[in-house]
C-alpha cells in the first residue's frame, strides 16, 4: 500500500513524512552534542597537510571531557526507589508498579534515559502492552536518533503523533512505525543495510515507502503510548556552555603546545661565522652546512670559532595559562549549576561550609529535573496499568515517584539527623524514607524488624530480683 497522500494535511502519509523529515533534520545537532558527551569534541586543525595527521593526534590529547561530568552529576542523583499509586495498602510503595519497572530493566535503563535527556535535552519512553493481558506491559526507552513526537499545543505533556524508526536485518527493510491516539501503523522500505545515518548527516526519508497494513488499535488506551521527557527549553544540560568547553580545550591546547615546543628549545650561535670553507680546507669554496655540523644530540660536540657564543631561548612560564584554565572551570561550574568539586577535584580540600554551598545549586538543579521527569514517569506507568486493566492504579494524578536522597550523606550523618528528626516529631516511617533513604522493600523490612524486636523484648523472661 504505497504512500499517495503525503500532501494531504493530517493524513497518515502526511504525518509519516513530516515526522521523518523532522527527525532527520535533527541528526546534525544530536551528533554535535554526542561528540561532546563522549569526549570527541571538534578540535582546530590549523596545520599544513604533510603534518596534519600527526598534529590531529596531538590536538586530540588536549580534549577534557567536562560535558559528561555535567550530565553525570545529575544522572547519579536521579534514582527512583519505588512508586505510590491510588491503590490501597501501598504504604511502602506499589509492588505492581515496581514489578513493571524491574521487568522492563529500568533500574539501568532509566539511567540511560536520563543520560540521553541530559545530553540531548529530550528522551522518550514507550509503554507497550496488550488488551488481552497475554503480554505484560514494558517500558522501552529511546532517544532522538530513533524517535520523534509532535506534542499537543494545548497539552504539551502529551504526544499527538509519534514516529519510531529502525531497521529489520532479518527481513531486510527499514521500518517506520507511526503512533497516534490509541493506534499504530507501520511502513517499510526494502534495504539490506540500514539507510538511516548515525554519523550526524541530515537524512530525508525519500521515496519507496509502503504501508504494511491499516491502523492497528492498541486496545488498552486511547492515548499515544510514546511519552517525551524534556529539560528546560529542550536543550542539553551542557548545550548552552559549548563555547566555554571549547575555550577550556583551546587553552589546554595552548599549554601543551608551549610545553612541547620548550622540549626543543631554540639555540643559536652568535658571532661572525663564514659562509664558505677557507682555502686551506679540503672543501674550500663550498657552502658550509651548519645544520650538519651543529646537529643536536646527547653526545654532540660543536666546534666553535673564536669569539662565538651559544644563545638558548628562555623557558616560558605556563602558570598563567594553568590559572586561566582553573578560572574557566570555575565559571563553567557556576553557569551550569554543577558543584565545583565535581569538575575540579582539588576544590574538595575546601571547608565544609564551602562544599555545602557548592552542592546547593546542583541540588536545586536535580530537584527541578526530578519534577520534570516525575510527571512523565507517571504517564508511562499509567499506560502500563491501563494495559493491565487496573483503572485505580492508572489514575495518573495519584502516581508519585519515591526518590533516593540527592546527597550521599554518610551513615553517621544520617544517624545524627534521624535523632534530630525524631526529637522534632517525625515518625519512624518518614525517617526511614526521608532521612535514611530506604527503598520501599527496606522500609517494610525495617518495620517488620522493629515489631519482631518489640515482641522479643516483651516475651523475654524478667530477671530474678528485678
Amino acid at each position: 500500500m504505497d504512500l499517495v497522500a503525503t500532501t494531504v494535511t493530517g493524513s497518515d502519509d502526511w504525518w509519516l513524512m513530516r515526522l521523518a523529515q523532522g527527525l532527520g533534520a535533527g541528526f546534525p545537532r544530536l551528533a554535535k552534542l554526542r561528540s561532546y558527551a563522549t569526549g570527541e569534541a571538534p578540535v582546530p586543525l590549523d596545520s599544513a597537510k604533510p603534518t596534519r595527521a600527526a598534529y590531529a593526534r596531538f590536538v586530540r590529547r588536549c580534549r577534557l571531557n567536562m560535558a559528561d561530568l555535567i550530565t553525570g552529576a545529575r544522572v547519579s542523583r536521579m534514582k527512583p526507589l519505588g512508586f505510590r499509586t491510588a491503590a490501597p495498602d501501598d504504604d511502602f510503595g506499589d509492588r505492581q508498579a515496581w514489578s513493571t519497572w524491574k521487568r522492563s530493566h529500568m533500574k539501568v535503563g532509566f539511567r540511560d534515559l536520563v543520560r540521553d535527556l541530559g545530553n540531548y535535552g529530550t528522551a522518550y519512553c514507550t509503554t507497550t502492552g496488550s488488551a488481552s493481558l497475554d503480554s505484560p506491559p514494558l517500558l522501552l526507552r529511546s532517544n532522538g536518533w530513533t524517535t520523534i513526537t509532535e506534542q499537543w499545543a494545548y497539552q504539551p505533556w502529551e504526544a499527538r503523533t509519534a514516529l519510531v524508526i529502525g531497521h529489520d536485518p532479518i527481513a531486510g527493510k527499514d521500518v517506520l512505525t507511526l503512533f497516534g491516539q490509541g493506534w499504530m501503523r507501520t511502513a517499510s522500505r526494502a534495504a539490506r543495510t540500514a539507510t538511516i545515518p548515525q554519523d550526524g548527516s541530515v537524512w530525508a526519508p525519500g521515496r519507496g515507502w509502503s504501508w504494511e497494513g491499516d491502523r492497528v488499535p492498541l486496545g488498552y488506551t486511547q492515548l499515544n503510548p510514546v511519552v517525551r521527557y524534556d529539560t528546560a527549553g529542550g536543550r542539553g544540560l551542557f548545550e548552552n556552555h559549548l563555547d566555554s568547553l571549547d575555550r577550556i580545550n583551546a587553552t589546554i591546547l595552548d599549554r601543551l603546545t608551549i610545553t612541547a615546543m620548550q622540549a626543543f628549545r631554540q639555540r643559536a650561535i652568535e658571532g661572525n661565522l663564514p659562509r664558505t670553507y677557507p682555502d686551506e680546507h679540503p672543501q674550500a669554496g663550498q657552502v658550509i652546512d651548519y645544520d650538519a655540523i651543529y646537529s643536536a644530540g646527547p653526545a654532540a660536540l660543536w666546534p666553535l670559532p673564536a669569539g662565538a657564543k651559544v644563545w638558548e631561548s628562555a623557558v616560558t612560564d605556563i602558570r598563567p595559562i594553568l590559572d586561566a584554565i582553573k578560572d574557566d572551570v570555575r565559571q563553567l561550574a557556576a553557569v551550569s549549576s554543577t558543584a565545583l568539586y565535581i569538575l575540579s577535584p582539588d576544590i574538595a580540600q575546601g571547608s565544609a561550609s564551602g562544599a555545602d554551598l557548592a552542592r546547593e545549586a546542583l541540588n536545586f538543579s536535580v530537584d527541578e529535573l526530578r519534577d520534570r521527569v516525575d510527571e512523565r514517569l507517571a504517564a508511562n506507568l499509567s499506560l502500563a496499568f491501563q494495559a493491565q486493566g487496573d483503572e485505580v492504579r492508572a489514575e495518573v494524578g495519584q502516581i508519585d515517584t519515591i526518590w533516593a536522597s540527592i546527597d550521599g550523606t554518610s551513615i553517621t550523618g544520617r544517624a545524627a539527623a534521624s535523632q534530630q528528626a525524631k526529637a522534632g516529631g517525625m515518625t519512624q516511617r518518614m525517617i526511614d524514607e526521608k532521612v535514611f533513604g530506604y527503598s520501599p522493600e527496606e522500609m517494610e523490612q525495617a518495620a517488620n524488624d522493629r515489631q519482631a524486636e518489640q515482641f522479643a523484648l516483651a516475651a523475654a523472661p524478667t530477671p530474678a530480683g528485678s
